[in-house]
């Protein structure tokens, strides 16, 4: 159980969703989109990866918050 709560794997995990998800990034700001006067569309697949990347986002934002609380919480422990 301790392994599921590691913050290492939870950082890899989001390193690797987000890396899955950023080659989709690029294309989206490139040839994935097509624009007419009121709207910008864009592929479905694209979006789909801009989804897995923000994901990716998220969960390394989770954990980057989780290491920096415990971290101050250690510190402050150590102070008293």
């Amino acid at each position: 159980m301790d392994r599921i709560f590691n913050t290492r794997v939870w950082f890899s995990a989001g390193v690797l969703v987000l890396a899955a998800g950023m080659p989709y990034c690029s294309a989206a700001l490139g040839w994935a989109t097509t624009q007419d006067d009121n709207n910008i569309y864009i592929r479905g697949d694209v979006a789909m990866g801009l989804i897995v990347a923000w994901i990716g986002w998220s969960i390394l934002t989770v954990v980057v918050l989780i290491w920096a609380f415990r971290k101050v919480v250690r510190r402050s422990a150590l102070a008293a």
